[in-house]
């Protein structure tokens, strides 16, 4: 018979024996682990960093492009006057000269004065005649200087008026296809703090060749010949900006394309 104790030994033999704990992990060993994946985690970190700025700087440079292409930029536009000469109803000499280059005049202000010759076919005509502004405007230069003999008719002042100012740039048939009549621009350029907003407003009409000349043309014939005059007009709040600018002048025109929807393109427009 089997006794109670050899029972218990039996049960005791082949219970299975309890799990053993894992041996602690040596604070120098877990140091060594995260040394060894540093460098995994850099190199990881580094590639999203590269990943991001690749695509930041394609999306710059497609957009950069895109900007581009929507501006006609035309190099050396030159601000442009109308002249409006003043001279003397007959021939004489200029006994006086009242205003100065670059000088704003109003309308009727004296200009200068003008001794006049006897003409025996008008007689009893003012001896001295006193020359006026028409308009508003700004003397562009002194034509004849004090004492200066002048014929009938001939200029002795010009003026322009600064109100009616207009930037002309040159354009290929090219760049001419971009365009259309009513598009916004941006002038640049010296004496400008800021851009200065214009309109396209016309085209000058191709001044054509002599026919009747054989003399060959010149390079720079040939460019004025291929390229035709774009006008750009400042708008109403850029007005006096420009009115306080030299005539002569050159300046960076930048034409956005993306206006002027659906009006007449420029090209047809010059004739």
């Amino acid at each position: 018979m089997t006794t109670m104790v050899e029972h218990d030994n039996r049960e005791q033999s082949t219970s299975p024996a309890p799990p053993t704990a894992p041996e602690p992990v040596s604070r120098g060993e877990a140091k060594r682990t995260l040394r060894s994946r540093l460098p995994a985690v850099r190199t990881f970190f580094v590639t999203l960093v590269l990943i991001g700025g690749a695509a930041a700087g394609g999306t710059y440079v497609v957009t950069h492009r895109l900007a581009e292409s929507a501006f006609v930029t035309l190099d050396e536009a030159t601000l442009t006057a109308d002249a409006l000469p003043v001279g003397s109803t007959g021939a004489g000499v200029v006994t006086q000269v009242l205003v100065t280059e670059h000088s704003r005049v109003a309308a009727g202000q004296a200009l200068a004065q003008v001794k006049l010759a006897e003409d025996p076919a008008h007689p009893g005509q003012p001896a001295t005649e006193t020359l006026r502004a028409p308009t508003p405007s700004t003397v562009s230069r002194i034509d004849i200087a004090l004492g200066g003999v002048v014929g009938s008719g001939e200029p002795i002042i010009t003026l322009y008026d600064h109100t009616k100012l207009a930037f002309q740039a040159k354009a290929t048939e090219e760049e001419l296809r971009s365009l259309r009549l009513g598009m916004a621009a941006r002038i640049t350029g010296p004496g400008l703090d800021r851009p200065v907003s214009a309109t396209l407003d016309h085209v000058e009409p191709r001044v054509g060749l002599d026919p009747l000349s054989d003399a060959p043309l010149t390079e720079e014939q040939k460019a004025d010949h291929e390229q035709l005059t774009v006008v750009l007009l400042p708008r109403t709040g850029d007005v006096d900006t420009v009115s306080a600018l030299v005539p002569g002048l050159r300046f960076t025109a930048q034409i956005d394309t993306g206006s002027a929807v659906g009006r007449t393109p420029a090209v047809n427009s010059a004739g």
